[in-house]
């Protein structure tokens, strides 16, 4: 994504904010960047830190130079990146940045820099370790913090930190605009609820995992409606043969959640988001008497995930639950 692009048109204060800070040479050592889930946080503080460090700054990073391309490439010896999307940051993850950051810079510009993102999935230890890091700032060391739940992070990071808040897109923007970008209804309509921009969107549905996971939630969906036994045996074959890693269960749990969701605006409402499953909708609200419960269900299985849960169990739950006094229409 073109992220200074996003900023200026979506950021408006906070694009300000940074330009004045990297053009006055005023950075503040450390930056909490809040945003709910789908808001690009990730992009935007890694973009932060190449602006910081960028050989030809104007005064964002240009992209081009070797410092830019070796950030992208993640080989910039000076710059630690700790993603805590897929799994917990715990206290050696930090100790790691606290003794490597002990010592002088390796690269010449004697700049360090570290990025924790999602600092709500670090263990206890770990944000002890990095508060008495934040405490004692050291000159030419910047830290760059993201979080989608601000409510969830210590009051004392956040004292410590500059929070900058970025506001969410209105869905429906979001989907004009990646309609725009050549990207189709379906994939516009169903990816609007994980990513807040629209070239975001594009580049993640272009690649071979969305269009495995699609496919399988979508023909999971058709099964449902054809009947229970059917829905029973796809989940226990093609579900289970293809979906095995946290990440991908995560999302089509996720899919699922954000259909059901649909299901209930439409079964009370009238509501129609994903207005391109209409038909889909409209069948399984047709033969589902307790879509609210489901939901509630699937809430509950989303967070059991990182249980370690035996997933073709935990699809043969999914289905059995939802398709439970399915109406023969």
């Amino acid at each position: 994504m073109n992220t200074e692009l996003y900023l200026r048109n979506y950021q408006p204060y906070i694009y300000k904010t940074l330009s004045h800070a990297l053009t006055s040479h005023a950075l503040s050592h450390a930056y909490l960047l809040s945003g709910e889930a789908g808001i690009p946080l990730f992009n935007v503080a890694k973009f932060l830190a190449k602006s910081i460090l960028c050989d030809n700054p104007f005064p964002f990073a240009c992209e081009k130079c070797w410092t830019c391309l070796r950030v992208d490439e993640g080989n910039y010896q000076d710059l630690i990146i700790l993603d805590g999307s897929n799994k917990s940051v715990k206290k050696d993850d930090v100790a790691h940045v606290v003794n490597a950051f002990s010592y002088t810079a390796k690269e010449s510009k004697g700049i360090l820099i570290y990025v924790v993102h999602l600092v709500e999935n670090m263990t206890v230890e770990a944000i002890n370790a990095l508060l008495r890091f934040l405490e004692e700032p050291v000159d030419n060391v910047y830290a760059i913090l993201t979080t989608e739940n601000e409510e969830r992070v210590l009051p004392t990071i956040i004292s410590r930190t500059q929070v900058l808040r970025f506001k969410l897109i209105e869905r429906s923007k979001v989907i004009a605009d990646a309609l725009n970008e050549g990207v189709n209804e379906e994939d516009a309509e169903l990816l609007s609820y994980f990513y807040n921009d629209a070239s975001e969107i594009k580049e993640f549905k272009e690649t071979d995992r969305y269009d495995l996971l699609k496919s399988l939630f979508k023909q999971y969906l058709k099964e449902m409606i054809r009947g229970r036994g059917e829905a029973v045996y796809f989940a226990q074959t093609s579900l289970a043969n293809n979906i095995r890693n946290k990440e991908d269960v995560r999302f089509f749990l996720d899919l699922m959640i954000e259909f059901f969701h649909n299901l209930n605006e439409a079964k009370f409402s009238n509501t129609y988001v994903l207005f391109s499953f209409k038909s889909i909708i409209d069948a399984l609200n047709n033969k589902l008497d307790h879509v609210s419960e489901s939901l509630l269900l699937l809430f509950e299985l989303r967070k059991n995930v990182e249980l370690n849960v035996n997933v073709p169990l935990l699809f043969d739950k999914m289905t059995y639950e939802i398709t439970k006094g399915m109406k023969k229409v």
